[in-house]
């Protein structure tokens, strides 16, 4: 891996807090491993806990991982990413962004993989890194400060280890949430498109707002997911025994 960027927090805070954030999860979680699942389940992971009103689930599920080496690699492509687009968006739109892209790459995996099947733990930012490739295989074609973190070398590398990585859970060596590293790089294609694209960035923008909304519209309702039907039956039988009289209520109408 090529060294990192210079990194300073004046210029980068939400690259290095969340970065920050991450690996000391993951350190808490390695030293007591029982600390893993209490931190998915109860509150960080994404589960059909998101019909419940639970909104940020698919976010913070991206700051857990599965171990060291998951860590370490998504933290090493997130500080070396976030070191030019934080700098160039400003901090506030590289958090929305951010956030955006964890929904978007979290949010199709957890639906397609839980659609017919009991839910496994989704996490990682590995999602979100392949949403800011995304957008740098944009952004690079014209900005040399995006090229010099994302030459030809780091997108050939980054799309070779996407393939990999379908192939191993294909062979059922490794189990890899696919669907997120596949939707953060397209939604991060169509952010790019929209920020640096040269023509019809407009049409790229009712693009990438629609499919966006898609996304985010599964928050709300989510027909035939086994995860939402079980919220939405368990919400319909407390409706109905809300609306039963108690043998109070039916002696009082008399």
């Amino acid at each position: 891996m090529l060294p990192l960027p210079e990194l300073d927090f004046r210029r980068t805070p939400v690259t290095l807090i969340i970065a920050g954030v991450a690996v000391a999860l993951e350190i808490v979680c390695t030293l007591d491993d029982s600390r893993r699942l209490y931190y998915y389940n109860e509150s960080l992971g994404i589960l059909a806990y998101i019909w419940t009103g639970q909104l940020w689930r698919p976010f913070t599920t991206t700051l857990l991982h599965a171990g060291l080496f998951h860590v370490a690699f998504n933290v090493y492509w997130l500080l070396r990413f976030g070191s030019v687009l934080e700098a160039r968006f400003g901090s506030y739109r590289y958090l929305g962004l951010i956030v955006l892209l964890g929904y978007m790459s979290m949010l199709p995996q957890f639906i397609v993989s839980t659609y017919n099947a009991p839910p496994t733990m989704i996490v990682g930012l590995s999602g979100v890194i392949y949403g800011l490739l995304g957008i740098l295989m944009i952004g690079r074609r014209r900005h040399r400060d995006l090229d010099a973190v994302c030459d030809a070398a780091t997108v050939q590398f980054l799309l070779f280890w996407l393939v990999l990585c379908i192939l191993l859970t294909y062979a059922r060596v490794l189990p890899v949430a696919n669907i997120a590293h596949g939707s953060g790089l397209l939604f991060g294609v169509l952010y790019g498109q929209s920020i640096f694209g040269a023509s019809h960035r407009v049409r790229w923008r009712v693009l990438a707002s629609a499919a966006t909304l898609l996304v985010l519209a599964t928050l709300i309702a989510c027909p035939g997911n086994a995860g939402y039907e079980s919220i939405r039956r368990n919400r319909q039988i407390l409706k109905q025994l809300r609306q039963i009289p108690t043998a109070g209520q039916r002696d009082s109408g008399r």
